[in-house]
């Protein structure tokens, strides 16, 4: 069985920029920028404007950005998400604040516009 590899943003962290992360991203500080991974996880307390590109994706904090999911996005009921959404499937735990967008993959829609909302 091949291992995946796991990275960590820890609290306290800042990163700002580009990032592409092989495997797992957990996030547990603060990331703005762009970010491709295949499965990002955001915990609660985390702070995250992105856009990000990933196949899973499980937000427990903040997030503002654009988001491009192939396979599930869940917001956790500790997630506070602004954002433009393409997904495969989309689930919102009790508690869960989503305010946004959210169109099918693919989609010809335009990106988040903070002002539309």
């Amino acid at each position: 069985m091949k291992e995946k590899d796991v990275s960590i943003i820890n609290k306290g962290c800042t990163l700002s920029g580009t990032f592409d992360f092989k495997g797992y991203l957990i996030v547990a500080g603060t990331v703005e920028g762009i970010l491709h991974a295949e499965s990002v996880i955001t915990e609660e307390g985390s702070t995250v404007k992105a856009d990000i590109t990933a196949k899973h994706l499980t937000i427990a904090g903040f997030f503002e950005g654009n988001l491009a999911v192939t396979g599930v996005l869940t917001l956790l009921g500790t997630a506070h998400v602004r954002a433009s959404i393409q997904c495969g499937n989309l689930v919102v735990e009790e508690g869960g604040i989503l305010n946004g967008k959210i169109v099918p993959p693919a989609s010809p829609h335009p990106a988040f516009d903070e002002n539309s909302i």
